[in-house]
């Protein structure tokens, strides 16, 4: 079948959604089918690209945290939707509002993906706390966008109870983003100077990684200890002077995918302090590097999903009680090799390759809805019009 794909932006590595759309759309290329991408940035040999979007304040604030917004071009993207089966949308802003109802004008069938948790935006303007903001924006997003689709991609069970219990109506499709199947543990590890803890994601309030900072700073093994943050983000300054300031071993890095492999298969530990999740993707590759996990418990977040046992789970926002499973998996290097493996094999059921079958299930399940209506609706229409010659 032929996929288009719409997203703002395409060009940002650091981006989890965009990574997403850019793994979604090379495994279903994989599988035989055409996939277009259109947005800020595509350069693929059939994507479309558009031109960006400037919206005054607005911008500026959402490129802190590798967001650009793309610009409707009409005409380009009626080129990107000709033959289309199907055009799925990765984020609900103007260009997915205009590309949905032109894919609706040309009676392409449409499902959409819900990557945008309002958690993540209440965070970012400091206002975190405020719940009747979350609950807000999340109404906004459903009567502005999302009710306007039968079939929702929810990369959690997490987020799909949560558009559940905001009134969202459509079918709501679990299916994990995805790992691929190059993360996997290594054939030998290296001795490590020090005790590697590795954690992945943007540097930005709501991922926490100040409390793990100061998890290590606790530690009783802290001069054992080297900390890895892979990301960038808006907090990496405030961050790099906290480590300094607790005397933590720390380093920032962002590595292409062959690199972070590398650097998840030598480490020792992941840490995920993140009290926002959707899912986390970069939690799901390390486990399946063989690396065990300690997770925030947070409510807001899928994570603790992927814990075996509470030995891999920390009360959210508590840096002494993350220092205590540190300590312990530093300690027990026996049980952490054991419990790797585990975690290796149980990430297999993230695996790419099975997302890319749920996937296809969801876009023939609305394509073949949509080619039942239009059945429907010529069967009206013919039964009408004769049933008119029948009354002259």
């Amino acid at each position: 079948m032929k996929i288009v794909i719409v997203i703002d932006l395409i060009d940002n590595l650091t981006n989890g959604s965009v990574m997403t759309a850019r793994r979604f759309a090379d495994g279903l290329r994989e599988r035989g089918h055409e996939v277009c991408i259109v947005a800020v940035g595509a350069d693929g040999a059939d994507d479309v690209a558009v031109s960006e979007r400037y919206v005054p304040i607005l911008s500026e604030v959402s490129a802190k945290n590798q967001i650009k917004f793309g610009k409707f071009e009409r005409e380009k993207v009626m080129k990107a939707f000709e033959g289309a089966d199907v055009v799925h949308f990765i984020f609900p802003f103007k260009l997915e509002k205009k590309c949905k109802k032109l894919a609706d004008e040309m009676g392409i069938p449409t499902t959409a993906a819900f990557h945008v948790q309002p958690e993540d935006i209440s965070y970012n303007i400091h206002m975190e706390k405020f719940q009747p903001l979350n609950s807000y924006i999340y109404s906004y997003l459903r009567r502005k966008f999302y009710k306007r689709f039968r079939r929702i991609h929810c990369p959690s069970r997490f987020i799909a109870n949560q558009l559940d219990s905001h009134g969202y109506k459509a079918e709501l499709y679990v299916i994990s983003n995805g790992f691929d199947r190059d993360f996997k543990p290594p054939e030998t590890k290296p001795e490590n100077e020090k005790f590697e803890i590795v954690m992945v994601g943007r540097l930005a309030p709501e991922k926490k990684q100040k409390i793990l900072i100061s998890a290590v700073s606790e530690s009783k093994f802290k001069d054992r200890i080297h900390l890895t943050l892979l990301g960038n983000g808006p907090c990496k300054k405030k961050l790099s002077r906290q480590a300094e300031k607790l005397g933590v071993d720390c380093s920032f890095d962002f590595l292409p995918k062959e690199k972070l492999i590398a650097k998840l298969q030598r480490s020792d530990l992941y840490v995920h302090a993140s009290t926002v999740e959707i899912e986390a993707i970069a939690c799901i590759e390390a486990i399946a590097c063989g690396l065990v996990p300690v997770i925030s418990d947070s409510e807001l977040s899928a994570t603790p999903q992927f814990a075996l046992d509470e030995r891999s789970l920390f009360k959210n926002d508590d840096h002494v009680e993350l220092a205590k499973k540190i300590d312990f998996w530093l300690e027990n290097e026996d049980e952490r090799k054991k419990m790797g493996a585990k975690y290796a094999a149980s990430a297999k059921k993230y695996a790419l390759d099975n997302s890319l079958i749920l996937a296809e299930r969801m876009f023939t399940d609305e394509i073949n809805e949509c080619r039942a209506a239009k059945t429907r609706q010529s069967t009206n229409a013919a039964y009408a019009t004769n049933a008119e010659a029948r009354n002259r």
